[in-house]
C-alpha cells in the first residue's frame, strides 16, 4: 500500500465518544462497592444473628444449671410461693418470653406457675424434667422469642448500610480522581495524539505530562505504551519506505525479467486449463516458424505435440500428474524434426487447473549426440567383452597366487611358533645339564665312600671318627641330590606345561602369573645370557579362563625379541617390566623394556608380517604379528604399541573371564 494513501487514512475523521470512560469507571466502581458493601453488611448480620442466638441458647442452659434443683425441691415441698419467685428470675434472664411449671401426678401433668406470653409456637424452645431424690415431681419448660433479635439486627443493618454508602461513595470519588488525574487524561492525550498522527519521519514522538522516565526502572505500563506507540510508528514508516522502495526494485525486476523472457532461447508460454496458448516468447517464433499472433491464437497441442501423445498429456493433466521432463517431437513447417524437453508449473483455482507455465528447452542437437554415443556404445561394449574375457584369466591367475602366498605365510607362522617352542627347548637343555651334572658328580662320590667303607669293614679298620666323617659326608651328598634333582624336576615340569600348552590349543582356568613365570623359567639360560632382569607384577591369585598356551606364545615372543632387537650389543639398563591388572571386565597387560626400541619409520606397521629389524640376519618379522593374531583374533581383544624412548612399549587389553560358566 503507497505512503499516501496510508496517510490519507490517517487523517480520515474520528469515530465520535459515546460514552465517557470516567462515568463507567465511576459506575463499575460504585457497582462493585456497593455489591461489596452489602455483602459485607449481610455477613455481619449473619454473625450477629448467630451470636445472638447462641446468648439465647446459654441463657436456656443457665437455667438448667441454676433453677432446675431449687425448682424440683420448691415443687416437692409445694412451696408455690417460692416457685413463682423462681419463675420470675427466669422471666429476667435476656430473651426469655414464657416459661411454665407443671406437676406430675400419676400420668398427667397439673400447671402450677406460669410467667410470659404464651403462644402457639415459640422461636426457641425446651422442656426439663424437674427429679428429686431420684423421682420425678414435674417438668419446667422454657420458650424465647428472636422479636428482639431481628429488630437489633434491622437497625444495625440501617446503620451499616448508611455507613457504607457514604464510605463507597467517598471512596470512589477518590479513586476516580487518582485514575483519571494518573491514567484517563494519558490515555485522552495517546488518543488525541493517535487520531492527528502524520506518518512521517519528521513528526515529533509523544510525550504524557510529568512522564519523562520512558523505559526507565521507574517506567510503567502507560511509559511502555507510548514508547511501543512511538516505536510502532517509526516501524510503518520504515516498512512504508522500505515497501516504496520493494516496490521499485520489484518493477525494474519486473522489466528485467521480462527481457530474459523475451531474450531467452527456451520456449515460455502460459496455457489455460486446456493447453490454449495465452502469452508466448519470441523463441517460439524462431523454431516453429509462426508469427506472435499466430502463435497466440492456436492450441499448444496442435503447434508441439503430435496426435498420438496428446490423449497422453491431457490424462495426466486430468489425473493431477507432474508434467515434468517430458519429451516430445515436433515437426515444424519446414517439416523438420525437432525434439523439446518440456517441464510445467501449475497454478490451481481451488481443486482445479487456472493456468500452467510451460518451459520448451530443445535438446535436438543433444539427442543427435546421444544417437552417435549410443553407437559408440555398442562398438564399445565389444571391445570390453574381449578385454573382459583377458582380465578374468588374469584374475584366475592371481587368485591362485594369492592363496599360495596365503599357505607359504601360514607354514611360516607355524615354524616360527617351533622355533620358538625349539628355543625354549634349547634354553630348558643347557638349564637341566648342570643339576644333572652336580647329581652325577656326588653319585660318583657316593659309590667311592661305599667303597672305603666296604674295604673299612673287611680290615676290621672302622673307628668312630671315621664314621661321623662318612655320615657327614653321606648327609651333604644327599643334600646336594636333593636340591640339584629337585631343581632338574622343576624345569622338567615348567618345560612340559609350556611345550604342551604351546603345542595344544587347550582353555582351562589358570592362574596369569604362575603362567608367565614357567615362561621365564624355560627361557632363563637365554634371559642369563644376556644379563637381562624380569620384574613380574601380577597379583598371586588372578586366574582367567582361556588358552595358557597363547599366553605363552604372546610373552616368549615378545620376551625374545626384547633380547635379540632390543638388548644385543646394548650397554644401558637392561629391564623388561610385565604388569598384568584387571580393569573392570578387562585384563590389561602392560609389556615394556629399557632396549633400543623400534624405529620410528617401522612403528606403525610393527604388527605387520615380515617386518624386522634383523633382516638377512635370522629375523623373520613374524613374532610381532603372531602376538598380534593371538590377541586380535582368539582373544577379541585389541593391542596397542606405544613409542617411547627407550625401549619398546606394548599395552594389551583382553576380554576378562574367570570361569567357564561367567
Amino acid at each position: 500500500m503507497p505512503l499516501n494513501k496510508i496517510t490519507s487514512i490517517a487523517e480520515q475523521p474520528p469515530l465520535k465518544i459515546k460514552s465517557s470512560l470516567s462515568i463507567r469507571l465511576l459506575s463499575y466502581i460504585l457497582i462493585c462497592s456497593s455489591a461489596l458493601a452489602i455483602i459485607i453488611t449481610l455477613l455481619q448480620l449473619l454473625l450477629d444473628y448467630q451470636q445472638d442466638r447462641e446468648k439465647i441458647e446459654e441463657s436456656i442452659e443457665q437455667v438448667k444449671s441454676s433453677f432446675i434443683q431449687p425448682l424440683a425441691v420448691s415443687l416437692w415441698n409445694f412451696d408455690k410461693e417460692q416457685i413463682d419467685i423462681q419463675s420470675k428470675g427466669i422471666m429476667n434472664l435476656p430473651y426469655i418470653q414464657y416459661i411454665k411449671v407443671q406437676e406430675v401426678v400419676g400420668n398427667t401433668e397439673v400447671a402450677i406457675s406460669h410467667q410470659g406470653t404464651s403462644q402457639e409456637h415459640y422461636d426457641i424452645s425446651k422442656k426439663f424434667e424437674l427429679i428429686h431424690q431420684g423421682q420425678l415431681v414435674g417438668t419446667l419448660f422454657v420458650a424465647a422469642s428472636l422479636d428482639q433479635v431481628y429488630d437489633n439486627l434491622i437497625e444495625k443493618s440501617l446503620l451499616i448500610l448508611v455507613g457504607q454508602t457514604i464510605k463507597t461513595m467517598v471512596v470512589s470519588i477518590c479513586i476516580l480522581m487518582i485514575i483519571y488525574y494518573m491514567v484517563i487524561r494519558h490515555i485522552n492525550k495517546i488518543a488525541v495524539y493517535t487520531r492527528n498522527i502524520k506518518l512521517s519521519a519528521s513528526n515529533r514522538d509523544l510525550r504524557l505530562d510529568g512522564r519523562d522516565r520512558y523505559m526507565s526502572s521507574k517506567s510503567d505500563e502507560l511509559d511502555e505504551l507510548v514508547y511501543l506507540l512511538n516505536k510502532m510508528k517509526k516501524r510503518i514508516v520504515a516498512e512504508l519506505t522500505d515497501k516504496e522502495i520493494a516496490i521499485k526494485e520489484l518493477q525494474q525486476e519486473r522489466d528485467f525479467s521480462a527481457t530474459i523472457i523475451n531474450s531467452s532461447s527456451t520456449i515460455i508460454c502460459c496455457l489455460d486449463a486446456n493447453f490454449k496458448i495465452s502469452t508466448i516468447n519470441p523463441a517460439a517464433v524462431i523454431l516453429t516458424g509462426y508469427s506472435q499472433e499466430e502463435l497466440n491464437q492456436k492450441n499448444w497441442l496442435d503447434i508441439f505435440v503430435s496426435e498420438s501423445r496428446k490423449q497422453e498429456l491431457l490424462d495426466k493433466l486430468a489425473e493431477n500428474e507432474p508434467l515434468q521432463g517430458i519429451e516430445i517431437e515436433m515437426h515444424d513447417q519446414m517439416g523438420e524434426v525437432n525434439t523439446l524437453l518440456w517441464t510445467f508449473s501449475a497454478f490451481y483455482e481451488g481443486m482445479d487447473i487456472k493456468y500452467l507455465i510451460g518451459f520448451g528447452h530443445d535438446i535436438t542437437p543433444q539427442k543427435q549426440v546421444e544417437q552417435e554415443m549410443l553407437l559408440l556404445n555398442d562398438q564399445l561394449e565389444e571391445k570390453v567383452t574381449k578385454r573382459t574375457a583377458a582380465l578374468t584369466a588374469s584374475n584366475s591367475q592371481m587368485i591362485q597366487t594369492v592363496e599360495q602366498l596365503k599357505r607359504t605365510r601360514q607354514t611360516l607362522v607355524e615354524s616360527e611358533k617351533m622355533a620358538s617352542l625349539g628355543s625354549l627347548v634349547a634354553g630348558v637343555t643347557h638349564e637341566i645339564n648342570t643339576p644333572i651334572g652336580v647329581s652325577v658328580t656326588t653319585a660318583t662320590a657316593l659309590k667311592e665312600e661305599i667303597a672305603g667303607l666296604k674295604n673299612k669293614l673287611e680290615d676290621g679298620q672302622l673307628s668312630d671318627l671315621y664314621l661321623h666323617g662318612l655320615i657327614e659326608r653321606f648327609s651333604e651328598s644327599g643334600r646336594l641330590l636333593h636340591s640339584n634333582l629337585k631343581r632338574a624336576a622343576d624345569l622338567i615340569n615348567s618345560f612340559k606345561q609350556v611345550a604342551v600348552d604351546q603345542s595344544s590349543e587347550a582353555c582351562y582356568t589358570f592362574k596369569l602369573k604362575e603362567n608367565i613365570e614357567q615362561v621365564v623359567t624355560s627361557l632363563k639360560y637365554k634371559i642369563k645370557q644376556s644379563q637381562t632382569t624380569i620384574t613380574i607384577n601380577c597379583p598371586e591369585n588372578l586366574a582367567i579362563y582361556s588358552f595358557p598356551g597363547s599366553f605363552v606364545q604372546i610373552y616368549s615372543n615378545l620376551i625374545i625379541n626384547s633380547l635379540i632387537h632390543g638388548f644385543q650389543q646394548w650397554d644401558a639398563e637392561r629391564q623388561i617390566f610385565i604388569d598384568i591388572e584387571l580393569q573392570g571386565t578387562t585384563l590389561v597387560i602392560d609389556y615394556r623394556d629399557t632396549g633400543r626400541g623400534i624405529p620410528e619409520d617401522m612403528s606403525e606397521r610393527i604388527f605387520d608380517p615380515f617386518v624386522t629389524t634383523k633382516k638377512g640376519s635370522g629375523g623373520s618379522g613374524l613374532g610381532t604379528h603372531i602376538v598380534y593374531n593371538i590377541v586380535t583374533q582368539l582373544f577379541k581383544g585389541e593391542i596397542e604399541y606405544i613409542p617411547s624412548s627407550p625401549g619398546a612399549h606394548f599395552v594389551m587389553r583382553i576380554p576378562y573371564r574367570a570361569c567357564m560358566n561367567s
